[in-house]
């Protein structure tokens, strides 16, 4: 078994790394209009699970609801969450799956954000998974992709998501998607599918802008198969 450092330690490193960051928000109107126009004022971040950490501190101390697994990691990246004034809600799509859908459900009828990392929390390595979508179309909370890159950062390829960590002092871009609006009715399994990859699209769409801004083209190869997708699925309802 490898070496897990204690929770509170990897809480305080990642604090101070986080100070020195130097974000630039891109397509902030976008979020705001997804917020004027959700039901619950809340809506939900999707990301991919190597962006975790730059998103998250980049959004400290504000009233997101963050899923997190329940494993050793899970609850390393829990305290850290709770330490900046986040909510983590603990489950996975392997363990307490059922529970933590309905604890986010909740949180975001209630006003909370929800952050989702859609091909987590295991992979396959940004595959789209339809959970953020179930949460959208119960809560009526409109799904907002988002996007992040480092100017200088630590790549993992090792671990399964290829991790990314910023390094000290680094400038990063966030980027917003468009909105995506989810209907009430539940869809068929074609009409998933279409969701998930115009998600996954749009994602790759944004990474690569972010990449751009900061000086960043080292592209995931798989972002050439949304070539055929109509890039005009944002600011509407997925259907």
């Amino acid at each position: 078994m490898g070496y897990r450092p204690p929770p509170a330690l990897v809480h305080l490193l990642a604090w101070n790394l986080s100070r020195t960051l130097r974000y630039r928000r891109v397509h902030a109107g976008r979020l705001r209009a997804a917020i004027a126009a959700s039901p619950t004022g809340s809506v939900i971040f999707c990301l991919w699970h190597q962006s975790l950490f730059p998103m998250v501190a980049g959004h400290h101390h504000q009233r997101i609801a963050a899923l997190t697994s329940l494993s050793g990691d899970g609850t390393i990246i829990a305290t850290y969450m709770a330490g900046i004034g986040l909510r983590p809600i603990r489950g996975s799509s392997s363990r307490g799956g059922l529970r933590a859908a309905r604890e986010m459900i909740a949180a975001v009828s209630e006003g909370w954000h929800a952050a989702i990392t859609v091909d987590g929390p295991r992979g396959p390595f940004k595959e789209v998974k339809p959970g953020p979508f179930e949460i959208a179309r119960r809560s009526g909370a409109p799904i907002v992709p988002v996007a992040v890159r480092a100017s200088r950062e630590v790549h993992f390829k090792r671990s399964w998501d290829r991790f990314r960590l910023p390094l000290l002092g680094s400038r990063l871009a966030l980027v917003y998607g468009s909105p995506l609006s989810v209907p009430p009715e539940y869809p068929t399994p074609a009409e998933s599918a279409t969701r998930c990859r115009a998600l996954a699209c749009q994602l790759h769409d944004l990474e690569a802008e972010a990449g751009r801004l900061v000086g960043r083209r080292d592209l995931y190869p798989g972002a050439a198969t949304c070539a055929w997708m109509d890039r005009g699925v944002g600011d509407q309802d997925v259907r």
